[in-house]
């Protein structure tokens, strides 16, 4: 949710407030995310405050989740305790 929000720059009070973190939350993920390369920081001096904003590589990783979302909904379908077979889905 994070790499969501911060897509067009957010403060971190806002991921916060988007995300339904707490504070101490929002501090250890952003931190994670930074390290990886998801997340960049940008201080803005003049104003005062900090802004994140989700790298190409996050952008890639969002898509790469939702693309598995999607998968796994359709390829892992049981009924009854059987994997449904994906013939019957094209009905």
């Amino acid at each position: 949710m994070i790499l969501f929000t911060a897509n067009n720059g957010e403060t971190k009070s806002s991921i916060m407030s988007k995300a339904h973190l707490n504070y101490r939350q929002i501090k250890k993920y952003i931190k994670i995310l930074v390290i990886n390369g998801l997340v960049i920081e940008r201080n803005n001096l003049s104003e005062g405050f900090t802004t994140y904003h989700t790298t190409d590589k996050g952008r890639n990783y969002l898509e790469m989740y939702e693309e598995s979302k999607a998968y796994n909904f359709t390829s892992n379908i049981y009924v009854f305790g059987k994997q449904l077979d994906q013939n019957l889905l094209s009905i």
